[in-house]
């Protein structure tokens, strides 16, 4: 029934937002009633996924301030800030149980979430007929710079930069907020930036690394939890 609800509600929320897409050149009253409803979808996903907080706006702050020390264009730009927000659109697909399991997930549940990427990317280029950048954003933002991600297993610059982008940005905000199936939790961000060096060349481009690293010791440690 819980699985059911899911695919009812992601097939709403993929409908409204489409109303965005489809409406995002025009007007600036329009633009802006349709981000809102955006942000709205957004915050739907953090509830189903049990962030506390606005895990989706989140995101897509730190993917802005990382791409614009980029050469990333302002089409692609606008493209990133909504796949950020919409990023985890999947897991309204997967089984609650399994999004806020508290015990390590299963060999079926983890197949599950790594499934997540593709499930949105599906739904947006099918059910809505999305055709820009946005579908594809999303379903890079868990390959690793290594190649040893998902879905693809897509290496180094093989990955478009606005899903690396994505990538760095879902993790540190991942990182700040304690997730029940992740053995270690980061209470600062020196945490973080000692974990975001750790996984440079490797789940990380390098070089998003650094940018990501200086804006983090810009905004100082975060107080302890």
């Amino acid at each position: 029934m819980q699985f059911l609800f899911n695919i009812i509600l992601a097939t709403a929320l993929i409908w409204l937002a489409c109303k965005y897409f489809d409406l995002k050149k025009t007007l600036n009253p329009q633009e802006k009633r349709y981000s809102n409803l955006v942000n709205a979808i957004s915050s739907v996903i953090d509830r189903a996924e049990g962030y506390g907080n606005s895990h989706g706006q989140e995101v897509a702050d730190l993917s802005i301030k990382i791409a614009s020390k980029t050469s990333i264009n302002s089409n692609l730009l606008i493209s990133l800030e909504i796949a950020a927000k919409l990023h985890d659109l999947g897991m309204l697909m997967i089984m609650n149980d399994s999004i806020k399991s508290r015990h390590k997930l299963k060999n079926e549940e983890m197949f599950l979430m790594k499934n997540h990427p593709l499930l949105a990317e599906h739904y947006l280029k099918h059910e809505t007929a999305i055709t820009d950048e946005i579908p594809t954003i999303i379903r890079w933002h868990h390959e690793r710079w290594d190649g040893f991600g998902y879905p693809d297993s897509l290496k180094g610059e093989q990955i478009p930069l606005p899903s690396r982008i994505l990538a760095i940005a879902d993790a540190i905000s991942a990182m700040r907020n304690q997730r029940n199936y992740r053995k270690k939790n980061y209470k600062t961000n020196k945490d973080i930036i000692d974990e975001l060096k750790r996984q440079a060349g490797l789940q990380f481009d390098p070089s998003l690394v650094n940018i990501a690293v200086s804006i983090l010791e810009e905004e100082g440690n975060l107080p302890e939890s």
